[in-house]
């Protein structure tokens, strides 16, 4: 098995071990910026009241196997960067948008339409 098969394995079950599945959602916060992340994770908890949630921070297994494959629709991947070709901090430097605007919008977007 190659590195990258067992790093893929590692995050399948990491998912099925923690039943992330039975969760409504799931952020991920695979970026070690703290400020950054209690942004996101504050915007997170404020829009998901009355729902089943965790948040993770780091677990770049999880980010991987997610590029491989959208294997649910219940990860929200909470980073300006990641995955790789993620190009929001681009727009937040440039102006074209806030960060709320990207919080919000962007990220969250998946939590705009949910039933909650």
């Amino acid at each position: 098995m190659t590195q990258n098969e067992i790093q893929l394995e590692k995050a399948r079950t990491y998912w099925n071990l923690h039943s992330l599945d039975e969760f409504d959602f799931v952020l991920l916060l695979p970026d070690s910026n703290g400020e950054w992340n209690n942004k996101v994770r504050t915007a997170f908890q404020a829009k998901s009241t009355g729902s089943r949630t965790v948040i993770l921070e780091g677990k770049l297994d999880l980010l991987t196997l997610y590029s491989l494959y959208e294997f649910t629709d219940k990860l929200i991947i909470g980073s300006l960067d990641l995955p790789h070709g993620r190009k929001l901090r681009n727009l937040l430097e440039s102006g074209i948008a806030t960060e709320e605007e990207l919080i919000n919008d962007v990220i969250l977007g998946a939590l705009n339409g949910a039933n909650l």
